[in-house]
């Protein structure tokens, strides 16, 4: 039986995409962004505030 692989990632800023390009890469699979409906702005990304992203 093959087994198909499939890396799913959510990169707000940027950093997770090449770690999720790493392992698919080395597993042999398929990638596969989760992308927002709305982007994120800075202001939703800031920890300090109420942002988006809480």
């Amino acid at each position: 039986m093959e087994t198909k692989i499939l890396v799913v990632y959510f990169s707000a800023t940027g950093t997770t995409k090449p770690l999720a390009e790493y392992a698919a890469e080395n597993l042999n699979a398929d990638l596969y962004e989760i992308v927002p409906e709305i982007p994120y702005t800075e202001e939703d990304l800031a920890y300090y505030t109420n942002g988006r992203a809480e």
